[in-house]
């Protein structure tokens, strides 16, 4: 375990250095890395975006003409919000300080659109108030979940409804324990996001927001977000129902397939310049 480890920070240690290089190239890669961010996280869930959606919706100023669009831009620009506020937060964050409710229902909200700001501009955009209906239905959605929610992908056992609140609370109270803290940052992440699909707490957002946790948590100690590819899918389904191993090995994988390809592109892009 300690070579994967060690493996993985030479591997972020050099997409890093290739980073610092000032040149056009780096803007671009990181705007490549942020929408396939955006695409793999959401077809995880089920839900695929085409390029040409995905770069409307990320694309600041973009004016979206036809109403059929509307939902689709919205779940895109709430769940690019919700990765710049993990990106932007764990960069004062300290390394091991415990994660939090607070944080939690932050990420939940961005990801719903459950926000002043996203509920002004999404008004703005549909020129229209919302329904009582859609008020109420939004209101449901920012809390815990009050059923078994019938999945085709998650399949394993969730926490019955009336235990989530106290398994959540228990989950995140670890997080503040030197057993957390003595934990590589990389297993740090990958039991949080394993223990919290195994809870489940929301009934829409519980797939992304768990790993919106482990990315939080692997940025905050200077490592890439561990990006699981849409063709995996299967995979990282079944790994919630056999052992953390399982899981955790998945996580790593994804992690360094991230980092050859990042470094694979830069190492390109120098015998282009030669």
């Amino acid at each position: 375990m300690k070579e994967r480890f060690q493996s993985i920070e030479e591997k972020t240690k050099s997409l890093r250095s290739a980073l610092s290089v000032r040149r056009p190239e780096v803007q671009d890669f990181l705007e490549r890395f942020e929408m396939a961010w955006v695409h793999h996280d959401c077809a995880l869930e089920g839900v695929i975006y085409s390029p040409q959606e995905l770069t409307l919706a990320l694309h600041p100023g973009a004016v979206v003409a036809e109403a059929s669009l509307f939902p689709i831009v919205w779940e895109i620009r709430n769940h690019k919000a919700a990765v710049d506020f993990i990106r932007e937060d764990s960069k004062t964050s300290k390394k091991h300080s415990a994660i939090t409710m607070t944080l939690v229902k932050k990420i939940h909200d961005l990801l719903s659109g459950n926000t002043a700001e996203a509920q002004a501009a999404r008004a703005q955009m549909e020129r229209r108030e919302r329904t009582d209906k859609e008020i109420a239905k939004e209101r449901e959605k920012q809390g815990f979940r009050k059923d078994i929610p019938l999945h085709k992908t998650y399949l394993h056992e969730i926490a019955q409804p009336a235990k989530v609140q106290g398994q959540l609370e228990k989950l995140l109270d670890w997080t503040s324990t030197a057993e957390f803290r003595e934990l590589h940052p990389i297993l740090q992440a990958a039991r949080v996001q394993h223990q919290f699909i195994q809870i489940f707490p929301f009934t829409e957002t519980s797939g992304k927001l768990g790993r919106m946790l482990a990315n939080y948590i692997l940025m905050r100690n200077g490592f890439f977000p561990a990006v699981i590819v849409s063709v995996d899918r299967s995979k990282y389904f079944e790994s919630f129902r056999g052992s953390f191993t399982t899981f955790s090995n998945l996580m790593m994988d994804s992690m360094e397939n991230s980092l050859d390809n990042g470094i694979k592109y830069f190492r390109d892009l120098q015998r282009v310049y030669r």
